[in-house]
C-alpha cells in the first residue's frame, strides 16, 4: 500500500507523513522538496495541472497508489472591501483548484485500474461556518467540502473513497501568523488572540497536528471502508 501526501511540509501534512509511515509506504510531495528519511520525496506545485497529472500517473505506473491526503493550503484574512485579489487567486489556486487537479488525475488512474482507494482532503471548520474577515479562506474550504462530496460519488464505482477532514484551530505556524493578523485589527497581540481561541474551546487548548493526522490515517485505512463523502470534524466543543 502506498499513500501520497500533498502539502507534506506543512504542520498537518508533516504529521500525516510521520503517522502513515507506521503502516504504509509514503510519497511526500510539496512545492519545496520535502526531506523525510523514510518517504519518497517529490516536488509538486498543485497549481500546475500537467505536473499533477504527470506525477500521479508516473507513481501509479510504478506501483499503484492506494491513498492520498491533500494537505496543501494557504490562508488570508481581512474585510471584504480590502481583499488583495492576488492573495485571493493564490488561496483559491492552492486550496480549491489544486484539489480539482489532483482529483481529476486520480479519477483517470482509478478509471483505468479500479482498486480499493481512499483519499482525504483537509478542509477546516471555517468551511462549515463563515467567519467575519475570513470570506476568502472560508469560501475556499466550503468549496473544498463540496468538491470532496462530489468526487466521492465519481470514484465510488471504481473502488474509491473520499472524505473531508475539518480541523479546528490547529497549533501551527499558519495559525500563529493568522492570529497576529487578526489580533492587529483590534489592537491585540497574536499571543493574546491565541489565548482567546484556546479559551473558546472546551479543551482549553489548540488541536494538535498529530490528532488530525491520526484521523486521516484512520480514513485512509480499511477500518473506515464504509465511510465516503463525509465531513469529519476534529475539534473540541465550544466552551
Amino acid at each position: 500500500m502506498r499513500t501520497l501526501v500533498i502539502g507534506a511540509n506543512g504542520a498537518i501534512g508533516r504529521a500525516c507523513v510521520i503517522e502513515l509511515q507506521k503502516s504504509v509506504k509514503v510519497i511526500a510531495a510539496d512545492v519545496t522538496l520535502p526531506k523525510f528519511d523514510e518517504a519518497s520525496n517529490r516536488t509538486l506545485d498543485v497549481r500546475d495541472a500537467k505536473a499533477v497529472t504527470g506525477l500521479i500517473q508516473s507513481l501509479d505506473e510504478d506501483d499503484p497508489i492506494t491513498g492520498m491526503i491533500y494537505a496543501a493550503g494557504l490562508n488570508t484574512t481581512g474585510p471584504l472591501d480590502a481583499v488583495d485579489w492576488e492573495d485571493y487567486e493564490k488561496v483559491m489556486a492552492v486550496n480549491l483548484r489544486g484539489a480539482f487537479h489532483v482529483g481529476a488525475a486520480l479519477l483517470a488512474v482509478l478509471r483505468r485500474k479500479p482498486r480499493e482507494f481512499s483519499s482525504v482532503y483537509i478542509a477546516s471548520t471555517a468551511g462549515l461556518v463563515g467567519e467575519s474577515g475570513g470570506s476568502v479562506y472560508c469560501a475556499s474550504k466550503f468549496g473544498l467540502i463540496g468538491f470532496t462530496q462530489s468526487f466521492a460519488g465519481e470514484i465510488a464505482e471504481f473502488g474509491g473513497r473520499a472524505n473531508a477532514v475539518c480541523p479546528g484551530n490547529v497549533d501551527s505556524p499558519m495559525l500563529k501568523v493568522l492570529a497576529t493578523s487578526i489580533g492587529a485589527r483590534s489592537g491585540k497581540s497574536g499571543d493574546a488572540t491565541l489565548e482567546e481561541w484556546k479559551s473558546a474551546s472546551g479543551f482549553k487548548r489548540l488541536i494538535k497536528p498529530e490528532e488530525v493526522a491520526q484521523t486521516c490515517s484512520w480514513l485512509i485505512s480499511r477500518s473506515s471502508s464504509g465511510i465516503s463523502g463525509q465531513t469529519i470534524v476534529v475539534d473540541g466543543p465550544k466552551a
